[in-house]
């Protein structure tokens, strides 16, 4: 058999395929009419017995790997029923997401040191000189704004506007805080450089805020705004930066694997624990808009909810699961 020909005439349908099935995932089944449905199986079904064929041929690694995910997308689409699917997003928050997360603990203490430490020296270095504030942290933005100083010098809190549009305001910081993680984690393409930069300069901002706010004594209300939604935006922040970490380890050492395999499988992981932190920005956003603005609740209250976060953040991702397969 002529390799190449037979390649090339199989190449026609995977391709048929690869197109049913992006359209599917953009959207749904429903999209499909029902001879594509009957085709959609039938080319998943010619696809699974190319791939068999190909590893029987001895095939290169970059088709029997591109067939084996166009099989694996098949399948999930073919025989995967809605409640089935259910099923896996509970079994992606419940088993998947902690586990992998304790698995890259690491990544995730370094993507914390990476933000903590500057953001624990700028403080020092603005609360001992005050002019370091204005210290030129991006192009033509100092460490803390000339807004930022304007609210404190009247006593006041920029977060104050945010109290009575809780829920405008829930929906845009939980979607902005979704963006940076994004960033944090893409960037880890930059061989680490833009993640190490987000984490950085996020830690300095924080930082230099914090100092400023103990300069004009409105430290405490400033701690007890963050403390209600702190700790979920601040993790998932530090998650998705480890995930970014993950990808730049995957490029720059790939030890025994080929590199463009540490690449797939370090994203692959990667992309897990970003998506992972996503239910968590949106709860933080929530917190952030409905109780951390509020005035007419105790510092003590905001402190409580901080604390059973922590609690139940810990709680999630460290509480022993066992599955079903691991009961037998």
């Amino acid at each position: 058999m002529n390799v190449e020909r037979w390649v090339a005439a199989r190449q026609i349908y995977w391709q048929k395929l690869e197109d049913l099935l992006k359209r599917v995932e953009t959207r749904g089944l429903a999209s499909l009419t029902r001879e594509e449905l009957q085709s959609l199986g039938r080319l998943y079904r010619s696809a699974a017995s190319d791939l068999s064929r190909a590893r029987v041929m001895g095939l290169g690694h970059e088709i029997i790997g591109y067939l084996n995910n166009l099989v694996v997308k098949g399948h999930n689409q073919v025989y995967q029923s809605p409640n089935r699917r259910w099923s896996d997003f509970w079994h992606f928050l419940w088993i998947t997401f902690p586990a992998l997360y304790r698995n890259n603990i690491i990544y995730v203490l370094v993507s914390f040191l990476l933000f903590a430490v500057p953001m624990v020296g700028t403080w020092v270095m603005i609360v001992k000189d005050p002019s370091c504030a204005q210290l030129e942290l991006q192009r033509g933005q100092p460490i803390v704004s000339d807004e930022l100083w304007s609210y404190m010098e009247q006593n006041k809190m920029w977060t104050d506007a945010i109290e009575g549009e809780s829920p405008a305001s829930s929906s845009f910081i939980a979607t902005n805080n979704i963006k940076v993680s994004l960033i944090a984690y893409v960037l880890g393409v930059t061989f680490g450089l833009g993640t190490i930069y987000i984490l950085v300069t996020n830690g300095i901002m924080i930082g230099g805020t914090f100092a400023a706010c103990q300069l004009h004594g409105m430290a405490a209300r400033l701690v007890a705004f963050v403390a209600p939604h702190g700790v979920f935006e601040l993790s998932a922040i530090f998650i998705s930066g480890a995930a970014g970490l993950m990808i730049a380890k995957g490029i720059l050492f790939p030890g025994e694997l080929r590199r463009s395999d540490s690449i797939k499988l370090m994203a692959r992981e990667g992309s897990v624990l970003f998506l992972g932190t996503v239910p968590l920005l949106l709860i933080a956003g929530t917190i952030e808009g409905f109780i951390s603005p509020r005035t007419d609740l105790s510092p003590e209250y905001k402190f409580a909810v901080s604390f059973a976060t922590f609690f139940l953040l810990l709680l999630y991702l460290f509480y022993p699961r066992e599955t079903k397969s691991e009961s037998k």
